[in-house]
């Protein structure tokens, strides 16, 4: 999050980044030309940067900045259609809201949170250890859980703390109902129809309950129809063996 629509502002905002994840070899951006709407600041931001100056701060440490051309961002292909998605979410949800720099940095960062504790691929196939990799596996090399139980908040915390994990809870839930049907979209159309096999790791989507935990599990069996669909499976979880039509189920990202 930046402070103010200027080259300073961005930089430092990049030093934090830094700070907190480690130098990046290589950054790929909108070039700001094609953001529309409630964010013309950012298209405006973009276009103001020195660019001379923010070179000259990413060539001393090293650091490759890629523009996507003009009207083009589907050349970001994954992860700009993330990026549209979470910032169209965070725009109309906030819309209506009063928050402090304090409250929106803390929203924020849960947010980047939930983002990059989901299970990108697949690493093992026993229900019993870790199923997958995350962005925060690769990160941190560990996961960032959440430090609030859902059932603690009434009492204990005030008023902002419950404005930042309710609007939390909104985008949980919200881009859920996106980010879920994508996977089994790509499933359905991007690779011709792919069953299910056994050992895949799979996202249970029906016991999706709280924020930011992904129940998984590994296919044990399939239930071949007469048309050679797989429409059923046996899925191994914490808690045994669950039939699951797979409608209810998820492959990983990294599972295509």
């Amino acid at each position: 999050m930046t402070h103010s629509l200027n080259t300073d502002s961005f930089i430092m905002a990049l030093l934090r980044f830094i700070g907190r994840r480690g130098k990046p070899a290589e950054i790929y951006s909108d070039n700001g030309s094609n953001f529309v709407g409630a964010v013309s600041e950012l298209r405006r931001f973009v276009q103001q940067l020195n660019q001379q100056k923010i070179d000259k701060e990413l060539s001393a440490r090293q650091i490759q900045w890629h523009f996507n051309p003009p009207s083009s961002s589907h050349r970001g292909g994954v992860w700009e259609r993330m990026i549209r998605s979470i910032r169209r979410l965070l725009l109309l949800i906030t819309r209506e809201q009063t928050l402090t720099d304090e409250t929106l940095s803390t929203y924020l960062i849960e947010i980047e949170r939930i983002l990059n504790d989901r299970p990108l691929t697949p690493v093992v196939q026993d229900a019993n250890d870790k199923l997958a990799l995350s962005p925060n596996s690769l990160l941190l090399l560990r996961e960032c859980d959440g430090i609030v139980e859902e059932g603690s908040i009434r009492d204990k915390y005030d008023k902002r703390w419950k404005q930042v994990n309710h609007l939390a809870n909104v985008f949980w839930k919200r881009w859920l109902r996106e980010y879920l049907p994508s996977l089994q979209k790509r499933q359905k159309w991007l690779v011709e129809h792919r069953n299910f096999q056994k050992g895949d790791v799979v996202i249970v989507a029906s016991d999706i309950s709280t924020r930011g935990k992904w129940p998984l599990g590994v296919v044990e069996d399939c239930e071949i129809d007469d048309d050679g669909r797989v429409r059923t499976v046996v899925v191994r979880t914490n808690g045994g063996l669950v039939r699951r039509d797979i409608r209810r189920l998820c492959l990983l990202e990294g599972s295509n």
